[in-house]
């Protein structure tokens, strides 16, 4: 009898050292194919060059940062030209920007993140919910934890369409995509729950109109573009002019910009040298050689990349910021992206190298410009994305019940064997 027990202690032993081994090689990125060879920065450039060219099917611009200065650009289009200063729509990733204006006014004392948001709000208030409104904070709003169920998604107005109000948009949104249903309201008990919501920015957006006094455009111009000399970043675009990159469709068709009400969540357009500026400002001034201008303090920042949302266990967002993958220094790679049929933007950044990649892209179907980051992530941090990982995962715990399985058989036969002997 003792032996049976020592032997199933030391088979359960095996098992469990069995699944600690490959989650550990998995969270650590042990079966990636890096792009190049750690630090080697002029492999990186060449082959993630060769890879946009290889992959791009409409418009591309793509910027590498290091220690927070632009080292590397790569240009390609499948029509006009491109460069560092053509504007591009970034969707999502504006949420990045718009959240760096509310931790400013939290920072200034006229906010505070933790708050119900209603205590703010004179024009537009959340619907009743039965799990009430009060746990509605700028900070879960800002890490969609804050339980709004709205499920945007914002199509946008075509050109020569009226834009919808702001107030009516949080009420129902005339864009919402045909399955969502639109209205900004409490359907999940707040902080219980991850949960990715436009509509909380749109919230946000009204929030930073009513404290401010001014349009959200106009503040954002004063408080984040001017200061950090964002000239070619705003959220409205002219169309015609040649400085706007070409929004391709599939096939290389023209598709057309449209009109947001919801500015905060998905109307920003910008050019990837403005978002090296921007980005620039978001890295802690001690990892810079020269601070240069800043909107946040360090302790702003690191409030910002805090963990709060998870998903399937892993954590995903922070204050405004998504969380792609542990850099191995005690934080994550860091950033935002965004995306519209056929287009695609991210920014990524490591806090701790002040190493960054931003990527504008238009014509392709799938994700690519998030693609070529993924490749950055695994070459400056050498840990899967969370995109990734979450596929990984599955594979990770096939492999781990087929291993146990084996090692339970053997171990079985093993038993067996001793015992007729």
């Amino acid at each position: 009898m003792k032996k049976g027990v020592l032997w199933l202690a030391s088979t359960l032993g095996v098992m469990s050292l069995w699944a600690a081994l490959n989650f550990y090689a998995t969270t650590q990125g042990w079966f990636i194919e890096k792009i190049a060879a750690d630090g080697d920065i002029q492999e990186f450039v060449a082959n993630i060059k060769t890879e946009v060219d290889k992959g791009f099917e409409g418009n591309a611009a793509m910027l590498l940062m290091q220690r927070g200065e632009v080292i590397a650009t790569h240009h390609v289009s499948k029509g006009d030209l491109v460069n560092a200063d053509s504007i591009f729509g970034v969707a999502s990733l504006g949420k990045w920007v718009a959240a760096v204006a509310a931790m400013k006014l939290a920072e200034q004392g006229k906010l505070d993140l933790d708050a119900p948001v209603s205590n703010y709000l004179t024009r537009w208030q959340l619907p009743p919910s039965e799990f009430g409104n009060d746990g509605v904070t700028v900070r879960r709003l800002l890490s969609h934890t804050a339980g709004i169920t709205d499920g945007l998604g914002h199509d946008g107005f075509p050109v020569g369409t009226p834009v919808q109000p702001l107030v009516e948009h949080l009420t129902l949104a005339a864009d919402r995509e045909p399955d969502k249903s639109g209205k900004v309201a409490v359907g999940i008990q707040p902080g219980t729950r991850w949960q990715y919501s436009g509509g909380s920015y749109n919230l946000l957006q009204l929030l930073i109109e009513e404290i401010s006094g001014q349009g959200f455009a106009q503040y954002m111009q004063q408080t984040i573009f001017q200061p950090l000399g964002m000239t070619n970043t705003g959220y409205s675009v002219d169309r015609s002019a040649p400085q706007t990159a070409q929004y391709f469709g599939e096939n290389q068709t023209l598709l057309v910009y449209p009109n947001y009400t919801s500015l905060a969540a998905t109307g920003l357009y910008s050019t990837t040298s403005d978002l090296a500026k921007f980005v620039r400002s978001q890295i802690p001034v001690s990892v810079l050689n020269t601070p240069g201008k800043r909107i946040l303090t360090d302790q702003s920042l690191l409030a910002m990349h805090q963990p709060i949302g998870q998903s399937g266990g892993l954590e995903i967002w922070g204050a405004g910021v998504m969380l792609y993958a542990d850099n191995n220094h005690g934080s994550f790679i860091l950033g935002h992206g965004g995306r519209s049929p056929m287009l695609n933007a991210t920014a990524r950044m490591n806090p701790h190298t002040g190493n960054a990649f931003i990527m504008f892209q238009t014509g392709n179907k799938r994700a690519f410009a998030s693609n070529m980051a993924t490749k950055w992530t695994n070459w400056e941090a050498g840990t899967p994305d969370m995109f990734q990982l979450r596929f990984m995962l599955v594979d990770m715990f096939n492999l781990i019940a087929i291993g146990c399985g084996v090692i339970l058989l053997l171990s079985v036969l093993g038993f067996v064997y001793t015992r007729k002997q």
